[in-house]
């Protein structure tokens, strides 16, 4: 998908070639210099193609700073951690994730956390350790719900009003340009475009978007340890973690919501070895109604496991 996601960007900045015209809402514009995508140092800003413009009747120069976005791609944000959260969302970044997965607090409760036997497209031998946290344009899976968000704070999500300086000005063709990392345009490609015209089209600007797509949702994901591999897929910053311990010889747990974003994978998994130490355990082979001490979040096939 990133691949195919970079070809796509590289073949709608080379329609806007250095001499170029095209018609947009009934002004006539020329490319100034090829289009290209803004670079900054880490990360990446929210504009994807930046175009440098003159438009032809008024002579002044304008810049199309476009968000592009695949029709069959949802994500907004998958691997949000606490600084990406705060751009994205400002200041109000940790009470507003810390509100939305309580608002889910029943289904994080309700969850199987220990799997002797696979079940969905969980692997058999995991035992959670948490949920990531990701924006999306609908909603995906069970602890996954709209964002409350207001107007000035979805545009926020789209543009990055709140990005730091290096994102915010980034790099065009080796120089820094003021705000060229601040999204103004989205370009949703519905129809492929070969055409200038045919991009140009397309492009709607981000309250126009809005207008069309007026939800943001986020969803959690779990992060599981696998303890037949002894692997897990990294320290991701979780929204909502598995404190797991022992308790009078049994491993015990708690669910922590009131940390969102600044625990990680890492931390939890760490937890849980060292519970599982103490235990004597290697694997869910080993865990059985003598050794948890809630077995009901264990999913397993046969009853005498």
């Amino acid at each position: 998908m990133a691949k195919e996601f970079g070809e796509n960007e590289r073949r709608i900045c080379s329609l806007f070639e250095k001499g170029t015209e095209f018609e947009y809402e009934g002004e006539t514009y020329r490319v100034l210099e090829n289009a290209t995508k803004p670079t900054c140092g880490k990360g990446e800003p929210k504009t994807d193609i930046f175009i440098r413009t003159i438009n032809l009747k008024t002579k002044e120069q304008y810049d199309f700073k476009v968000s592009y976005k695949q029709s069959n791609a949802d994500f907004l944000e998958n691997k949000t951690n606490a600084e990406r959260a705060e751009f994205l969302l400002g200041d109000e970044w940790k009470e507003i994730i810390e509100s939305s997965t309580l608002s889910l607090k029943d289904a994080f409760e309700s969850k199987k956390l220990i799997f002797k036997d696979k079940y969905q497209r969980t692997n058999a031998g995991s035992i959670t350790l948490g949920w990531k946290y990701e924006l999306l344009r609908v909603k995906s899976g069970e602890l996954s719900e709209k964002l409350n968000l207001s107007y000035d704070q979805k545009i926020d999500v789209y543009a990055g009003t709140h990005l730091p300086n290096d994102k915010r000005n980034s790099y065009i063709n080796g120089s820094i340009i003021k705000d060229s990392g601040i999204a103004e345009y989205v370009f949703e490609e519905n129809n492929y475009a070969s055409r200038v015209c045919e991009a140009v089209e397309q492009f709607k600007t981000i309250p126009e978007y809005l207008d069309d797509c007026p939800d943001i949702y986020y969803a959690c994901k779990a992060l599981n340890y696998r303890t037949y591999e002894q692997k897990d897929d990294g320290n991701r910053p979780l929204s909502v973690y598995v404190d797991w311990h022992v308790t009078d010889g049994k491993l015990d747990y708690d669910i922590v919501y009131d940390a969102p974003l600044v625990t990680g994978g890492k931390y939890a998994r760490e937890k849980l070895l060292a519970a599982l130490m103490e235990l004597g355990v290697n694997s869910t082979d080993d865990l059985n109604k003598d050794n948890v001490v809630y077995y009901e979040k264990v999913v397993y096939e046969n009853k005498d496991k």
